[in-house]
């Protein structure tokens, strides 16, 4: 399942580029690819690209997406708020 994503962050570590200025990478403590994810960090950063990355205790579910994807977006596009959903 998780072959196609193996071989494209291999073939990144082996050639890495930079697809972007910027990257927001988040991951759950508990879910089972947290040790590469966090190995992503500096290979991201070491090819210039601005990176940040939030854990969250939680596991890889839509919540734990949910909760994260205002603070990725926010962080990536910068600008004015206009509306605030609670």
């Amino acid at each position: 399942m998780f072959a196609r994503v193996v071989e494209f962050v291999n073939a990144f570590r082996e050639n890495p580029g930079k697809p972007s200025d910027k990257v927001y990478l988040s991951c759950g403590t508990y879910e089972s690819l947290i040790y590469e994810n966090r190995s992503l960090v500096p290979l991201l950063q070491s090819t210039g690209m601005e990176v940040k990355y939030e854990e969250a205790r939680d596991g890889h579910n839509w919540e734990n997406w949910r909760d994260r994807l205002r603070s990725g977006l926010s962080w990536l596009f910068p600008g004015p708020l206009w509306m605030v959903y609670e």
